[in-house]
């Protein structure tokens, strides 16, 4: 590409000619991602979100452009020889009578140029255990990768669950921290009924986002102008949410509740017993409009999950066609849980003259969560022989455990901040702001395992040594103090544009006492002569100061001074905009490098991560990603990305058995290979009936045997299988057919097969003894095939 690119700059004597113009509707509204295509060639580009376009073309005219979206009916516009300096254009399209989904293949619009905008529309239709979930259609975005879909968690090229910043409104949102499996996880604080756009950043994000070092997910819900009312009911549970103006739409409003339980999919699980999770949460978001230059904002939110189960028995069969072992368990006990999560913040935007426009903003994040079980079990491990009726199981292992824990965590965080943007001009701006920020964790811990295997406790010991215990109390308050600012600016050389935004990041916090300066960069660079495409370069410095888990002991009594997790990072990438059979697509292609140093390692079961406490690791992330979207189907929205990684690190501590040093070795992220794809159709005479498929395949994670040294976690898991369809009907065209009823917006019904093959994807391990004292590791699958059916109203 790079070869093409300076090929053509090269090019003599040729005359190029910038179109300019505007798509608009019928109404005269702009239209936003309306393919503008050279007719005959694949020359094209998308309009900006106020419908401006820019195409420049090498001579000789006469030209015609085909100006499509999927919303409005295309039209072909010609441009004699002797009018091609008539601009701008004013193209109008007519809307479509027939109601199929909106497609948009267009640009990055927000201010970080690393960042895609994803279309929140799709998210009631794509099929997902975790149900309506932004989440869910960030796991099929570039360099990311999700194996467990009882989660909403994910990681991003090499990074861990811990490393992604999440925004809502402009205010950093937390997760609850004691969640140790998919089971217990609720529902994900934003809620996709009340959003109106998502932009994600897979990396090389700029310095207006905060300290991490993987990506950022940024969500803006709707300020709506006219009054709404829906629900959505389906076997996992139900939503519902109003929204509207009053004052002359002074005052806009949005409240929202929703109410979860996965116990239908939970009942799938080898471990069976009465499983009983209730997850509700509520929020409500307000601003007004005090005058065209003053306005404020406020969100609330509040969540309670309970997580309740009894277990009985569970039966696992496991091994290889010429080794097959089973595992037996009758358990006796329980676990209750509960996690109480509440948010308030308030934003107050300024803007005095058309040059300057500030913010300043606060808020309070609680966290209360409780976690209680005591749980034994009794287990045989048998060797099967035979098949059918002519099987034989011979007991190979007997033993028994007890799982104890009373853990109380109290977190609270406290921020404010003030923001600016001062323009410079009309491509020229300066962003600057300032952050403090509280976070104080009073955390009681005690937990601990006792395993008795074939008559002997492990380890054995006379005196019933526990096999794993933790017993402490964390009090931990530290303060952070954040800076930034960056200047980002338009060239114009005579080549092409060229958009940059630079600037740096300062951090203090009362736990390192130092300053740390993190300087990132963004380039994006669009030449006239390859129009339809655009060249982007991105990297800096990310440091990640510790938060709660970090500071958590792995064994008692051992709390350290920690330091920030540090990452240098380079990011390239080119995005092609082309037209194929008419309809417009995008292909993405990405490659990163980075390099990682005061690491804290950490091994992960299941979604809990355990960290060992100190700053002892060096490591990198490399690899390469690659995404095509656009109108698989005319009239729909599908995407397929590609994406292959390696990420490794050198524990400085470590060594084998006191002699020599393990070296480099694959981190728990260590996914080779991931492709996930989200695909719609619907039937060509009747657009109404859609069918959506979302596919995930995953190779591999690393895994080893529990309470051991990292180096020995180089096993593999198997690949991570999964496709899960949806079938939808609208049903508003029956109803207004048949019957005048003008209050309904919206209306359809859904079936869903999760887990369409019945794959059995495993999620963890759990080790067992035979009598010789060889270890077995036991697969914990994850959820089989369900069925779920759903409907949808608005009002």
């Amino acid at each position: 590409m790079i070869l093409i690119f300076f090929s053509e700059l090269t090019i003599q004597g040729q005359e190029y000619i910038t179109i300019k113009g505007r798509v608009v509707s019928d109404n005269g509204m702009p239209i936003e991602g309306a393919h503008v295509v050279v007719s005959g060639k694949t020359a094209g580009t998308a309009t900006e979100p106020n419908g401006f376009f820019a195409l420049t073309l090498p001579a000789p005219f006469p030209v015609s452009l085909q100006i499509s979206h999927i919303e409005y009916i295309p039209r072909e516009v010609t441009i004699p020889q002797n009018n091609r300096a008539e601009t701008p254009l004013n193209i109008t399209l007519i809307k479509r009578i027939r109601k199929i989904s909106e497609v948009k293949i267009s640009g990055q619009n927000s201010d970080d140029q690393s960042s895609v905008k994803i279309n929140p529309g799709l998210n009631p239709f794509l099929p997902s255990p975790s149900g309506p979930a932004i989440e869910g259609l960030i796991r099929s975005q570039m360099g990311v990768a999700s194996t467990n879909e009882l989660s909403t968690q994910y990681r991003v090229r090499g990074g861990n669950f811990d490393e992604n910043l999440v925004y809502l409104n402009g205010f950093e949102v937390h997760r609850p921290q004691l969640i140790r499996n998919g089971q217990q996880e609720g529902l994900s604080i934003v809620n996709p009924d009340l959003t109106e756009s998502i932009y994600f950043s897979s990396g090389g994000f700029g310095v207006s986002y905060g300290d991490k070092m993987s990506s950022v997910l940024d969500v803006h819900y709707k300020q709506p102008d006219t009054l709404k009312t829906g629900t959505n009911i389906n076997l996992l549970g139900a939503s519902v949410y109003t929204m509207g103006s009053v004052l002359n739409k002074k005052i806009t409003w949005l409240v929202g509740a929703r109410h979860k339980t996965n116990r239908y999919l939970l009942n799938t699980l080898d471990t069976k017993g009465n499983y009983n999770p209730e997850f509700t949460d509520a929020q409500i978001y307000l601003t007004y409009q005090f005058s065209s230059r003053l306005s404020a904002e406020a969100l609330g939110y509040y969540a309670i999950n309970r997580y309740r189960f009894v277990p009985t028995d569970r039966e696992t069969t496991f091994g290889t066609i010429n080794e097959v072992k089973r595992l037996k368990i009758y358990f006796a006990g329980q676990e209750k849980d509960l996690f109480k999560t509440r948010m308030a913040a308030l934003k107050l935007k300024f803007k005095p003259t058309e040059s300057g426009r500030y913010e300043f903003q606060t808020m309070q994040y609680r966290a209360t969560e409780y976690e209680a079980y005591d749980i034994a079990g009794a287990y045989w491990l048998q060797e099967i022989d035979g098949m059918n009726d002519s099987e034989t199981a011979t007991n190979i292992g007997i033993g028994e455990y007890l799982q104890h824990a009373r853990n109380d965590l109290q977190a609270t965080v406290t921020s404010a901040s003030f923001k600016g943007t001062n323009f410079l001009g009309q491509n020229e701006a300066i962003n600057w702001g300032i952050d403090w920020q509280i976070e104080h964790f009073d955390d009681k811990i005690n937990e601990w395992e006792m395993i008795d295997s074939a008559g002997y406790s492990m380890p054995r010991n006379p005196n019933l040594e526990l096999y794993y215990s933790l017993n402490d109390k964390l009090h931990k308050t530290t303060s952070h103090f954040k800076l930034f600012i960056s200047h980002q600016a338009t060239l114009t050389p005579d080549w092409g544009r060229i958009k940059v935004n630079y600037g740096t990041r300062v951090i203090w916090s009362d736990e390192e006492k130092q300053l740390h300066f993190t300087p990132r960069f963004q380039a994006t660079i669009l030449p006239f002569s390859m129009p339809e495409t655009r060249f982007r370069l991105s990297g800096g410095w990310y440091f990640q100061p510790p938060f709660y888990k970090e500071y958590r002991p792995p064994r008692s009594g051992e709390i350290n001074r920690l330091k920030s997790q540090k990452s240098k990072q380079i990011l390239a990438g080119i995005d092609h905009y082309f037209s194929l059979l008419g309809r417009p697509f995008k292909f993405s292609f990405e490659t990163y490098y980075k390099y990682l140093y005061d690491l804290i390692p950490y091994q992960i079961n299941n979604v809990r991560i355990q960290y060992s406490g100190q700053n002892e690791a060096k490591g990198f992330a490399t690899g390469a990603d690659f995404k095509l979207h656009g109108e698989f189907v005319p009239g729909t929205e599908s995407w397929a990305t590609l994406s292959f990684l390696k990420t490794e690190e050198d524990i400085i501590t470590d060594t084998w058995n006191q002699s020599g040093e393990p070296g480099y070795i694959p981190r728990p992220s260590d996914q080779r290979l991931n492709f996930s794809m989200f695909f719609q159709d619907y039937l060509p005479n009747n657009p109404t009936f859609k069918v959506h498929l979302s596919l995930y395949y995953g190779s591999g994670l690393p895994f080893g045997p529990p309470q051991s040294p990292r180096y020995m976690a180089t096993f593999r898991m198997p690949p991570y299988r999964r496709i899960d369809i949806g079938f939808t009907k609208d049903l508003l065209p029956l109803l207004s057919r048949h019957h005048k009823i003008h209050f309904l917006k919206d209306a359809w019904i859904g079936m869903e097969i999760f887990n369409l093959f019945d794959i059995n994807n495993t999620i963890s391990y759990y080790w067992v003894s035979d009598v010789n004292n060889r270890q077995y590791a036991v697969p914990n699958y994850l959820t089989g095939r369900r069925i779920n059916l759903s409907l949808n109203i608005e009002f």
